[in-house]
């Protein structure tokens, strides 16, 4: 058996089970409608436990990641002492915090009145109060403390020796020698610094950090009330000599929330436009009060519309956290849902030439309910691969959206077939679209003589053929794309516009960047987006990188302490890291007077009960971890800096360094920072898209072989599918984007896309007939190419709306939407049509034609021409028939049992489905096959 055999042999079962379901589907109408209505309510229901994830670490940063290890780690070595003996580069996460970053007009905040007026703020934010059960709270009740009190990183600058220091022109950067504070090492404090050797002489902005408690959960209660009033108080902040940008741990995850909120209200927008689309496409092109089916667009909106509801109550009953890029997917299922509408239309449109309601239904779902079933398993398949993503915003938005696709898909061939069943039977009645009144035909109304008027609203007549029901809309691409590709100069200017776009996309990918900044997750209105951009702009951004000993070991033992030193070393041979800066107790320690190696246990009984009891050397105490007999020492940690770092891949790299000089010494260490945790998604992020994406394209291929075994055919899909996806990957560039966790969501979601646009074509040119492959791709553009223009479209206009919108989510969803729709189009009715015509499957001409008995695999061949043998089957049709040319007469199943006596099995003509139908529907169309 041909290729082209097999393929339509899969293809006329697949059609006969969906046409079996049409059929019983066209007898039951409402109590499907019914039925689904209920159904996705109830799962609507589900949503009053909906719960979302602002977390940005945990939501954008890959799960159970090395750096998400290593903090669980140290958080299990060394307590909490955040209420006691608070250092902040001895957390083992970002922590809770407030920010202020101060800006002086004349360009320097070194001047005294500047320094005062920071010295006014930092007083007006220790003042803000807040109730909490019963209680007035202020900063000192949830402040991170040590022995000074409330720890503040840069509350030095208006003390009165820095003051001093600045007023003598003497300040030291980047250390600074305070009386009482000791070394303070502000690097980090101050932006735009202008310095004179070892002198600070001017700095444009310093930033005040308060750092929060974390070893309770009441303070951490506390902390969520007391940050929503430093907002507010922050907002409403007036000064003549300094401008502030602020910001808190919370900032992020809450302004995304409100933003994508304010976003979605567009949803309502972009329902209101499909609507309105669905109802204009579907306006027939001739005026006709029966035929009408405008109607149409309402059902097919709104089920997909319910959709949304019932995976969203589904998965929130469920426990799936709604996480802010989720916002994105209604935009994304309104589109796939009018373009499964607009597919299931044409199906329709082809079947007006059937005798009865129940084998319109049929013959729809025979056709188009096999092109919805292989977009949709695709789309589901590619969320499916999507869902395995390292990054919980990846998973959570693949579960959501796929969990949508497959009721969009049940809801389409349920809700709306059984709508359009009545909207059948409504006609085959001669019913008015409007009132549902039955209504004379134009010819009838003539007769008795109707006013114009009358005749115009309020006659009709069932219509006959796809012309008749298809709109402007409908016939436009059929019309107008077979001048185009299937004009030889034309098709040369299309492949070399083809390999132009290929280059580019290939040199689009070699400048692509990784990481996201994320100011872009917000508004630029946004009070975090102020900051975060003077944050990024003007301050350096030095990594305390913290190096662990995390088993127990002698620490008196001088090879275990060269071990030590060894390592430190082997860190400041990194080009990144600050050879001058370096915190170690163990150093510390040997230069003390308290120091004892005689013994192990002298060792440790004069660390603990000398060394540590020094106000000095306190802050120690945490980077050192006993058993519970305090007789050893289980974990200990050493700090050193990194240099200033920007990009976000040298960020990535720089992790990955310092993990590796751990790896080599022969110490039980690891690298760690709390900022790794971030870093982690810039050195997973390309890795997790192409493993991903790869997982997609693959069960999505596997999908194809299953419903379209043509090898050949395979071959056209999955090039063309590699080359929109190499397009999406470089025009990233091009449009500002980078290859993130979020843009990663886009991608994935880009694979079903693709494949939706060329599976039709693909599937519209094997169904296709046509003596030369010119006529089947002409036959594929009439049959194919309006759905795919009507979902295109469709898919435009739910994004539309979010051209304008302020957050990068749904700007990002935008463009990659736009570059799927562009390429997939072009693709679909230009790249694709032209291959067909030059070297599709190849099917034989008329005469001489092979034919396939289905049931017995056997060959036979008709040595007469095509026209004898329609001519004989019209003969034999018009004995059983009675009378072709009284045909009309007849109009019911009873009548056209005579007519279909026999006819069950179906035969393969040449490479065309021969489909066993009444003799009324063979003859209105070409030559189908030979009736056995």
């Amino acid at each position: 058996m041909s290729c082209t055999a097999c393929y339509l042999r899969v293809e006329s079962k697949i059609g006969e089970a969906f046409a079996s379901y049409g059929r019983f589907l066209a007898r039951h109408p409402w109590k499907f409608i019914i039925a689904c209505v209920l159904v996705n309510g109830l799962f609507g229901i589900g949503m009053i436990r909906l719960k979302s994830e602002t977390d940005t670490a945990t939501v954008y940063t890959p799960m159970n990641s090395q750096a998400l290890r290593d903090s669980k780690k140290v958080r299990t070595l060394f307590p909490d002492k955040s209420g006691v003996s608070f250092v902040n580069f001895q957390r083992a996460d970002e922590g809770l915090e407030a920010d202020v970053i101060v800006r002086a007009p004349s360009g320097n905040v070194l001047e005294i009145t500047v320094l005062e007026e920071v010295k006014q703020l930092y007083n007006y934010i220790v003042s803000i109060n807040v109730e909490y059960d019963g209680e007035n709270i202020s900063l000192s009740n949830i402040c991170a403390r040590d022995i000074r009190g409330c720890v503040v990183a840069g509350d030095f600058f208006f003390s009165p020796d820095f003051i001093v220091a600045v007023t003598n022109g003497n300040v030291t950067f980047p250390i600074f020698h305070h009386p009482k504070q000791g070394i303070i090492f502000y690097q980090n404090r101050v932006g735009d610094v202008r310095v004179n050797g070892p002198t600070l002489t001017s700095a444009g902005m310093l930033s005040l950090r308060f750092y929060f408690r974390t070893d309770g959960e009441k303070y951490e209660k506390m902390y969520e009330i007391w940050k929503d009033e430093f907002v507010s108080k922050m907002k409403s902040f007036a000064s003549k000599h300094i401008e502030i940008a602020f910001s808190h741990s919370d900032s992020l995850g809450d302004e995304l929330s409100n933003t994508i909120s304010g976003d979605i209200t567009l949803f309502s927008i972009t329902f209101t436009l499909m609507i309105t689309y669905a109802c204009f496409a579907t306006l027939t092109a001739r005026w006709d009060c029966v035929g009408q089916r405008s109607h149409l667009g309402y059902p097919g909106v709104i089920a997909a519309g319910l959709s949304i509801v019932s995976s969203f109550g589904l998965l929130s009953a469920c426990g799936v956290e709604f996480v802010s890029i989720v916002g994105v997917m209604p935009f994304l299922i309104i589109g796939i849902g009018v373009d499964d509408m607009f597919i299931l239309l044409s199906g329709l449109s082809d079947a007006q030439e059937k005798e009865t309601v129940e084998e319109k239904i049929a013959d729809t779902m025979r056709k188009s309910g096999v092109a919805i079933t292989i977009t949709s398993l695709t789309d589901l398949l590619a969320f499916i691969a999507g869902a395995t993503s390292a990054f919980l915003g990846v998973r959570n938005f693949c579960i959501y959206t796929g969990t949508a696709v497959l009721f969009c898909y049940l809801n389409q061939t349920t809700l709306f077939v059984a709508c359009l069943t009545l909207h059948e039977k409504r006609v085959a009645a001669k019913r008015h679209f409007f009132t549902c009144i039955k209504v004379m035909s134009k010819d009838e109304a003539k007769e008795v003589k109707r006013s114009m008027g009358n005749i115009l609203c309020c006659t009709g007549s069932p219509p006959t053929s796809r012309k008749d029901v298809e709109s402007f809309l409908d016939k436009l691409p059929g019309w107008l794309l077979p001048k185009i590709v299937l004009n030889l100069p034309m098709q040369i200017i299309i492949l070399i516009l083809f390999a132009v776009y290929l280059a580019a996309s290939v040199y689009g990918i070699t400048i692509l960047k990784q990481g996201l900044e994320l100011k872009h997750l917000v508004s630029e209105s946004s009070y975090y987006y102020k900051f975060r951009d003077w944050s990024d702009t003007h301050f350096q951004t030095t990594i305390p990188v913290s190096f662990v000993i995390s088993s127990k070991m002698s620490y008196s033992d001088v090879r275990n302490q060269t071990k030590i030193r060894t390592l430190l070393d082997n860190v400041k041979k990194d080009v990144e890291i600050q050879n001058l800066t370096e915190i170690n107790w163990l150093s510390e320690y040997q230069r003390s007077p308290f120091y004892d190696n005689s013994s192990e246990a002298s060792f440790i009984s004069s660390l603990k009960n000398r060394f540590f009891k020094s106000p000095f050397f306190k802050k120690f105490e945490n980077d050192v971890a006993f058993d519970d007999s305090n007789l050893t020492i289980s974990a200990s940690r050493y700090y050193v800096f990194s240099v200033d770092q920007k990009s976000t891949i040298a960020q990535g790299n720089f992790m990955l360094r310092m993990r590796d000089v751990a790896s080599q010494s022969a110490l039980p260490v690891f690298a760690f920072a709390p900022s790794f945790i971030y870093f982690e998604q810039y050195v997973e992020i390309l890795p997790q898209t192409v493993q991903t994406v790869g997982i997609a394209i693959a069960v999505v291929f596997f999908m194809t072989v299953l419903f379209m075994p043509h090898p050949v055919l395979l071959i056209f899909l999955t090039v063309t599918v590699a080359m929109i996806m190499v397009g999406i990957f470089g025009f990233l560039a091009y449009f500002g984007l980078t290859l993130s966790s979020i843009t990663m969501v886009h991608i994935v979601m880009s694979v079903g896309f693709s494949v939706d646009f060329t599976t039709h074509i693909c599937h519209g040119y094997m169904i296709s007939t046509g003596d030369t492959r010119n006529e089947r791709v002409r036959s594929t553009l009439v049959r194919s190419g309006a759905p795919i223009f009507h979902g295109a479209t469709s898919s435009l206009l739910g994004v539309i709306v979010l051209f304008k919108t302020s957050t990068y989510i749904f700007m990002s969803f935008f463009k990659i939407m736009l570059l799927v729709i562009m390429f997939g189009i072009a693709h679909a009715v230009l790249f694709l049509p032209v291959i067909f015509s030059l070297m599709g499957p190849h099917q034989k001409g008329s005469r001489g034609i092979k034919v396939t008995d289905l049931r017995k695999d056997k060959d036979m061949t008709f040595q007469q021409p095509l026209e004898d043998i329609i001519q004989s089957e019209r003969l034999h049709e018009e004995k059983n028939c009675v009378n072709y040319q009284n045909r009309k007469m007849y109009n019911t199943r009873q009548n056209d049992a005579d007519c279909d006596k026999g006819i069950k099995e179906r035969n393969v003509v040449g490479n065309i489905v021969l489909e066993q139908e009444t003799m009324e529907i063979r003859y209105k169309r070409n030559w189908e096959g030979k009736n056995e």
